[in-house]
């Protein structure tokens, strides 16, 4: 409180230490100390939400079954949406991010995925 004493002084309020010290403490710390503990409370309850909050790097493994909710096709959109669930990953090409609060897991970015169906040759255009 003896900082606000001192601002107390510099603005020329008062012309004696004692005396802001005293109206310090008389007058105004009450309120002082009520907003400083609202002011922790707060910092505590953000990083609380924001730790409990946790971002992660989102790749899909090799070989995982293509789910369009929660990745994107690299090499495009074709194909109805029952062939793509059959559709093999061979590797992501550019990955995403996922938020993880408790057991919830929240995809923010699709991490884009390269498909077998992607590497297979079509018939008929092979070199010979």
């Amino acid at each position: 409180m003896s900082d606000l004493a001192q601002i107390l002084m510099v603005t020329r309020t008062f012309s004696d230490f004692s005396e802001a010290m005293e109206f310090v403490g008389s007058s105004v710390e009450t309120e002082v100390r009520a907003m400083i503990e609202a002011t922790l409370q707060l910092g505590d309850t953000i990083k609380t939400k924001i730790a409990s909050s946790d971002m992660a790097v989102y790749v899909v493994p090799p070989g995982g079954i293509f789910d369009e909710e929660r990745m994107g096709d690299e090499f495009g959109e074709d194909g109805t949406r029952e062939e793509k669930e059959r559709w093999s990953v061979v590797g992501t090409m550019e990955i995403g991010l996922l938020r993880r609060s408790g057991n919830v897991k929240k995809v923010l970015l699709k991490p884009r995925v390269i498909l077998e169906k992607d590497l297979v040759e079509p018939k008929g255009e092979s070199e010979e």
